[in-house]
């Protein structure tokens, strides 16, 4: 087990704990899947809003992530089924990403991605219905609100329920009610550290959520807020060699290839449109500070033959699979941020070492390990009763 502090010292360890082939594997497979969901529901999306593929693809590519300008009601629900699957999926990443960082700490560095995956099949619901089941309290009590709305329309007695009951109970609800909704953002944060590091129900869950926030408030959102700094200064700097590592391919690769090399790479960045903000926002150290590498604008090339086309297509998605790994490092130190914060939460807060919890695993190898020792002790009585007789 790793010596642990059970303070802020420990957040600084996130972005090298998050610096692990299996987790980036978890994180960016689960950005991948959970994108290309929200991709194609949301072309779906425009399609149904009338607009032909042709433009849409010259719109946006393969990153339609601005300019929701959908029509009618249909499209609208099918944009945010994408989006709610986008979240769901990483919310399962990031559960399985605190799962493997719990079991690092607890001194298990062979705990394999496939151990974390039977973690999620058994977890899932948990992971995803706790966050969840607060915004449907949050909209049950808003469809209260709106009730009472149509109470208040009945002449006379509705206007004076409404001023004599505006305070008690209206007002508390309401107050209860935002804040149950800001429970529910910082649950999308939260949760898969929750899971990850104990065994609880989806009911437990959301009162640990609410414990925690309530009784530690400003350890959790010093500690969130550190977490972000250091996935973006990570990010930063993960994206910077990765930078200097393409432009090292492409000079070696460049002394003999030359202009056939710059038309397919031209070519290639075709492929990645990534909105401009999003790439500035990566490239640069900090919002705000002007300490940036610049990524080349998008370009399509010209008169490319069918082997070059093929060519840069394929650099084109290499490209965009190496935008995709240097987010999910920036995800996955956030996610191992949340999971170091809710052990030092539950340690000042319940005064207990989550890396001293048996996990769900050890007891069932504890319980496997006494039912061959019985078996065996069953084996060696045997004979020995039967040489008595």
């Amino acid at each position: 087990m790793q010596k642990f502090y059970f303070d802020i010292r420990d957040i600084f360890r996130a972005p090298r704990l998050a610096l692990s082939g299996k987790k980036l594997f978890i994180q960016t497979s689960g950005l991948l899947c959970g994108y290309l969901g929200f991709l194609i529901l949301t072309y779906l999306a425009h399609l149904l809003s009338d607009r032909r593929l042709s433009e849409i693809w010259g719109s946006y590519g393969l990153f339609p992530v601005y300019d929701f300008s959908f029509g009618g009601f249909f499209p609208w629900l099918i944009f945010v089924i994408g989006g709610v699957l986008f979240i769901s999926i990483i919310l399962l990443s990031n559960a399985a990403v605190g799962k493997l960082t719990y079991e690092q700490l607890k001194g298990d560095e062979f705990y394999s991605t496939k151990d974390s995956f039977k973690f999620l099949k058994k977890n899932w619901k948990t992971v995803l219905l706790s966050p969840f089941s607060i915004l449907a309290l949050v909209i049950i009590l808003l469809i209260c609100g709106i009730v009472i709305g149509l109470v208040g329309k009945i002449p006379y007695v509705g206007e004076l329920g409404l001023g004599i009951f505006y305070g008690v109970p209206i007002f508390v609800v309401a107050l209860f009610t935002a804040y149950t909704l800001f429970i529910f953002f910082m649950a999308l944060f939260m949760t898969p550290a929750i899971v990850a590091t104990t065994k609880e129900d989806v009911f437990e869950t959301i009162v640990q959520l609410f414990s925690s926030i309530w009784s530690q408030p400003w350890r959790y959102f010093v500690y969130t807020g550190l977490s972000g700094l250091l996935a973006k200064l990570g990010a930063f700097v993960f994206g910077y060699f990765c930078f200097r590592g393409v432009q090292l391919v492409n000079w070696s690769v460049g002394v003999l290839m030359k202009d056939k090399l710059s038309e397919i790479i031209e070519g290639a960045l075709g492929y990645l449109t990534v909105p401009s903000s999003i790439l500035y926002f990566f490239s640069n150290i900090f919002p705000g500070i002007r300490f940036a590498y610049l990524v080349p604008e998008p370009g399509w090339g010209a008169g490319l033959n069918w082997s070059k086309e093929i060519a840069a297509f394929l650099i084109g998605i290499t490209f965009i699979l190496i935008v995709f790994v240097v987010v999910s490092y920036a995800l996955t130190t956030f996610s191992v941020g949340q999971t170091l914060t809710y052990i030092i939460i539950r340690k000042k807060k319940d005064d207990e070492n989550l890396l001293e919890k048996k996990t769900e695993e050890e007891e069932e190898e504890e319980v496997k390990a006494k039912g061959e020792e019985k078996k065996e002790e069953s084996k060696s009585e045997t004979p020995s009763g039967e040489n008595q007789k």
